[in-house]
């Protein structure tokens, strides 16, 4: 641990408050700091324990600063004796504390105050939102100029392609000249990513193909919560090491007893009328089984493909036609090995890790948290030893939060203030103000809005009609009857035919009319029972829009047109469409399952946006391995006119690199593309199939066990925290009834 120094630190802020108790800078590489981009998101997923609690717990990772250290910081004696000379105003610290509690509101690390004023503008600028945007379309749009690229040779890339690659290096050089300048040399390239990105300029000036691939990962440097990601990503894997190793263990096994066994049997020849058959055997299979046990790296590779369950019949059949009962207990085993154990293993051991590792980020989050409130602390009351007054509460969310008026933010301090006394020590203010400074008080104005308005006059009609719909809405009954509602317009739905033709279909028009009534009643109800509509959930929002347009097109339209016959076939079948969602929006428990999956509604797109650069940089990779070895007439069967039946092997091209990586995604004759090149290919060979695997395992296998534990683990914390709820909801109104 760090021995904390009384002597301000070169950036303008105290060196201690930057240098965690683990010995490593608090500035260090970002992939030891957080998993979820510094947003504070991941902290819904957490395990339920209070501040104060996680304070004890985790008191060794909290700084302990001496009482006089931020006084001999802030003051110092005048040279000449005398009085002592403020060296910040109060504004200034002020200032200093706010800007700490929005790193702490945002996880971030602590935003360094720089003392030369080119450090300052360079900061600026660094920080600046339209710069990270500048960088961020720079790096996507050289990604795309990858579709007018020549594949290996960059010379022969268009003047403007090459023009354009030249101005998006500048930008780069740029915002790297510039984030060295706001952190100086050393603090900037302690980050590894920062090293990184500037490997891959660098290596971009080359002027070669090959800087593709790095594209797609210069991305994900630059932007923080791709970076977060990726890291999160990597550290889950080595603790699932011993899966992978049992996996590689098992494989090696049985392609050695496949050779053993089945050596000879996957050989073809032709039979009189040209159609390639193996010998003694009935069963006609591919010609990219061909050999598969006759070496080891032909049988391993015939044992990964199995292991995806991909055209077990077409390993299979033919071992099993020589060798009736040893084939069957052959593959039987194995894939009841494989796939139904050793691969579950794979998915509960990157569940595991991933949750473990979970954890670990919300602690570092938090500490980090902590780090930022002790810094405003001590900053704001000189040595940290003095209680925070209201007013000085008031100041501080004054200079944080302009949204939010004097009365609001002496309910903030009564949220810190737990014992009441007028005052908030240093426990209190870090155990509560995070809590206290992120309420969102537009609920509290929305009921006393909708209060005002609705005492101002009887809206559509009397207070007593309202509350007696109210009453109405909230009984059981009710409930259930627009749900069967919802069960039956869906039943008739679909049964009805397209289009609905007159007389024929006049049942399902009127039932289907009927059911609508139903809606519009139950719609008016609460439209007269919680008149001011933009205070509504969205669930109810959605309901009224899909109500109000199946009026539309199922009553007006027929009304205007003059032919009720034919209401707008085509708007009045997509709002029925849209009514069957309805089974979800009146439905708590789906409506709780659909507010859980939109919870980690980010963390998912920053997944699939990973993914997304993942299969970009292996498509760049893919285009200079296999660049020509399979030509654009290539057809493997000649089997049908417009080759619909035949995979998207070539990957010549980006997008064609793209079209086959993404069909490999989806797993479906995945292993069609992979044989194709290293049988037919023209210059790669076995060795291609190394390729196809890594990217098999990366993308496929591992990203969606990863995605996997994300659902998982949002989904087993909603339904956790909505029992809790359940549980005290009974045990209050068992306290009501005693």
């Amino acid at each position: 641990k760090r021995k904390p120094s009384s002597k301000g630190s070169d950036d303008g802020r105290q060196a201690p408050l930057l240098a965690p108790q683990n010995g490593q800078d608090d500035d260090c590489d970002t992939d030891q700091a957080t998993a979820d981009g510094g947003d504070g998101s991941w902290d819904e997923g957490g395990k339920s324990e209070t501040e104060e609690e996680l304070i004890e717990r985790m008191s060794h990772q909290i700084p302990q600063l001496p009482p006089d250290l931020f006084h001999s910081a802030l003051f110092q004696p005048n040279p000449d004796g005398g009085s002592v000379d403020h060296i910040m105003t109060y504004n200034h610290r002020l200032k200093m504390a706010a800007d700490y509690c929005d790193d702490a509101l945002h996880n971030r690390n602590l935003q360094v105050t720089p003392t030369s004023w080119g450090q300052k503008a360079a900061q600026r600028m660094s920080t600046n939102a339209y710069l990270d945007g500048l960088v961020i379309l720079t790096i996507m749009f050289q990604m795309l100029l990858a579709v007018w690229e020549d594949p290996t040779d960059s010379s022969k890339d268009p003047e403007w392609v090459e023009l354009s690659n030249w101005c998006c290096q500048a930008v780069y050089v740029l915002d790297v000249f510039l984030g060295m300048a706001a952190l100086g040399n050393e603090r900037f390239f302690r980050k590894k990513w920062n090293v990184f990105r500037c490997c891959a300029i660098l290596f971009m000036f080359v002027g070669t193909a090959s800087d593709r691939p790095l594209r797609s990962a210069l991305l994900i440097s630059r932007v923080a919560t791709l970076r977060h990601t990726v890291n999160s990503m990597a550290m889950s894997i080595p603790k699932a090491v011993e899966v992978f190793v049992l996996f590689g263990v098992t494989i090696i096994f049985y392609s050695v007893l496949g050779q053993v066994l089945f050596k000879g049997d996957y050989i073809f020849t032709t039979d009189p009328n040209g159609h390639k058959n193996a010998t003694n055997s009935t069963v006609g299979v591919d010609d990219e089984f061909t050999g598969s046990f006759d070496s080891f790296s032909r049988a391993a590779l015939a044992m990964f493909v199995l292991s995806t369950t991909e055209n077990y019949p077409m390993i299979m059949y033919p071992a099993q036609d020589t060798k009736p009962i040893t084939g069957t207990i052959f593959f039987m085993s194995y894939i009841m090995i494989m796939v139904y154990i050793i691969l579950a293993l794979f998915q509960a051991a990157l569940y595991k890790t991933w949750s473990e590792e979970l954890e670990r980020q919300q602690t570092k989050l938090r500490v980090r948290r902590y780090h930022s409130l002790l810094a405003a602390y001590h900053v704001l009351l000189d040595d940290g030893s003095k209680n925070m007054s209201l007013e000085v509460w008031i100041d501080l969310v004054g200079a944080l939060r302009k949204d939010v008026d004097e009365s609001e933010m002496r309910l903030m301090f009564m949220v810190i203030d737990t014992e009441q006394t007028g005052s908030v020590n240093l426990k209190q203010f870090l155990t509560g103000a995070v809590e206290a400074l992120t309420y969102d008080f537009d609920d509290i104005r929305k009921e006393m809005e909708m209060s005002e308005a609705i005492s101002k006059g009887n809206m559509f009609c009397g207070k007593g009609v309202r509350v007696r719909l109210k009453r109405i809405m909230r009984r059981r009954a009710w409930r259930v009857f627009i749900y069967l509602v919802a069960i039956a317009h869906t039943v008739f739905v679909i049964l009805a035919p397209l289009p609905l033709e007159y007389p024929r279909d006049t049942p399902y028009r009127v039932v289907l009319g009927v059911l609508l009534f139903f809606s519009v009643v139950e719609m008016s109800f609460k439209l007269i029972a919680y008149p001011i509509v933009r205070y509504w959930k969205g669930f109810s929002r959605f309901d009224l829009l899909v109500i109000s347009a199946s009026v539309v097109t199922e009553f007006i339209f027929p009304l205007v047109s003059g032919n009720p016959a034919d209401p707008e076939g085509n708007w009045a079948r997509a709002t029925q469409c849209l009514r069957v969602m309805r089974l979800i929006s009146l439905s708590k428990r789906m409506r709780q399952l659909t507010t859980t999956v939109a919870g980690v509604r980010e963390v998912i797109l920053r997944f699939f946006l990973v993914f997304s650069l993942l299969v970009y940089s292996f498509a760049g990779i893919a285009v200079l391995i296999f660049n020509g070895n399979i030509s654009e007439e290539y057809d493997p069967n000649d089997d049908d006119q417009f080759d619909v039946l035949d995979p998207q092997a070539q990957l010549n091209t980006m997008d064609e690199a793209l079209l086959a990586l993404f069909q490999i995604a989806v797993t479906n004759n995945w292993q069609d593309i992979m044989f194709i090149h290293i049988v037919d290919g023209q210059k790669v060979k076995m060795w291609g199939s190394v390729f196809f695997i890594t990217y098999f395992v990366v993308v496929v296998w591992f990203g969606t066990n990863i995605m996997g534990a994300v659902v998982i683990e949002a989904y087993v914390t909603a339904v956790d925290r909505r029992d809790l709820e359940a549980r005290s909801a009974a045990s209050a109104l068992t306290r009501r009834r005693n």
